[in-house]
């Protein structure tokens, strides 16, 4: 496989005291690979593999809310400029919905040759030909 996509999202550094730009998909990747085996295993009803676009939506989702919503480390507060009264706390969960079809894509893209696409066809999940 060649070079794998990232995708970045602002958090604060509070070590460096600076803006760090990390990239969630190895976390998002890490937690399919885990999928992929359970279901092997035959645990498909907790570790269900996403198989369609919209289930990778919701994979996305569902795994960002787990690991990225409101803690304190993947939030941060920003505010304009000129200074106003008034600040926002983004966090790294809310950045990631706000590019959920992007991220989503970018995982869909990267495990469609993994997912098992004639068991899916047989199921008439899926139309082989379309992906979808």
């Amino acid at each position: 496989m060649g070079k794998k996509a990232k995708f970045h999202v602002l958090t604060w550094d509070f070590n460096r005291d600076e803006i760090e730009h990390y990239d969630v998909l190895p976390y998002f990747r890490d937690r399919l690979e885990e999928r992929i085996e359970k279901n092997k295993e035959g645990n498909d009803e907790y570790f269900k593999v996403p198989k369609s676009f919209d289930e990778f939506k919701k994979f996305v989702e569902d795994e960002s809310l787990y690991k990225f919503w409101s803690r304190c480390e993947y939030e941060m507060i920003v505010h304009g400029w000129p200074v106003r009264k008034n600040d926002y706390k983004i966090d790294v969960h809310e950045q990631i919905k706000m590019n959920l079809d992007v991220i989503s894509g970018i995982l869909f893209d990267e495990y469609w040759d993994k997912i098992d696409k004639e068991a899916l066809n047989d199921m008439h999940l899926i139309d082989i030909k379309n992906k979808e």
